[in-house]
């Protein structure tokens, strides 16, 4: 059953990234004052995109669709070990956050290589500042983690979920939430594709989208832990729970659309969003290292 409840979780994500996408996309339409695409619409153009000749558009063409392949390969490496209905899964005991972060921070960061590839100012200038936000940001999301993995006795994310620092102090499991969403807010906007066509940019946008989705799936496992079925077998169970998931989802997207800031992408480094998540991190792990009540 294990086998099954993975293949099912795999497939739910999958299936989910191009309504996310479109989701997105629906709550930047709207924040702009625009009007709002279909969040379905993906799909359209997706499959559009796919079933389109190849048209190569830049030298670095075959270094963006390598680089678009390995970011969606660790997208669904990454979506295969978080859980969405059932902490069920095949690589449960593998689904460590350390690990997690790295898959997510690999999808992220692999396309800027065709940016490095194009040999201009510009696109160094763009790689270097994504890159180094990385770097600013890795103590905060250490922090976080940090505090996490010690309200829920693991760095394991099942059995933080499941057992979600029960009998812990909340105040710091809030903090490192917001750290998170301070976090979100602070990081830039997904690196464009460069010289790709097709399903080369279909697979760009498919990476780009799922792992959004996971980061987006990570915190709803992490904060909201609810409807997360254990080794019981139930398919009744995991309906609910994939109804639930579709709501957090929902839910989470739409908080983070909302308190995403309006600058361009790399317009600063140092921001006051990323000032907000240290120092949240920070009180998150000296609490959860303080002697419980």
């Amino acid at each position: 059953m294990r086998l099954i409840a993975t293949a099912l979780n795999l497939a739910l994500l999958l299936a989910a990234t191009p309504g996310f996408a479109g989701l997105l996309a629906s709550i930047a339409a709207w924040r702009a004052g625009r009007p709002a695409p279909s969040p379905l619409s993906p799909y359209r153009s997706w499959q559009a995109l796919w079933r389109a000749e190849p048209v190569v558009v830049a030298e670095a063409s075959p270094i963006a669709a390598g680089a678009a392949a390995f970011s969606l390969a660790s997208a669904i490496l990454a979506a295969a070990l978080i859980p969405s209905f059932t902490t069920a899964l095949v690589g449960a005991p593998l689904a460590l956050l350390p690990l997690l972060i790295v898959l997510l921070v690999l999808a992220e960061t692999a396309p800027l290589l065709s940016h490095l590839a194009t040999g201009t100012m510009a696109g160094g200038i763009d790689a270097g500042r994504r890159l180094a936000f990385f770097v600013v940001a890795s103590p905060a999301l250490f922090l976080a983690l940090w505090a996490l993995a010690q309200l829920g006795g693991s760095i394991t994310l099942s059995v933080i979920a499941v057992q979600g620092g029960a009998g812990s102090p909340l105040l710091p499991h809030l903090l490192a939430m917001a750290a998170l969403l301070a976090l979100a807010r602070a990081a830039p906007s997904a690196a464009p594709s460069l010289g790709s066509h097709g399903r080369a940019r279909v697979l760009a946008l498919a990476a780009s989208a799922l792992t959004r989705l996971c980061a987006a799936s990570l915190f709803a496992a992490l904060s909201v832990p609810y409807g997360l079925s254990g080794d019981a077998p139930s398919p009744a169970a995991w309906g609910f729970g994939a109804l639930l998931w579709a709501g957090k989802i929902a839910f989470v997207t739409l908080v983070f659309g909302l308190v995403r800031g309006t600058r361009p992408a790399g317009a600063r480094l140092l921001t006051a969003s990323l000032a907000t998540a240290t120092l949240c991190a920070f009180a998150a792990a000296l609490l959860s290292e303080a002697p419980r009540i």
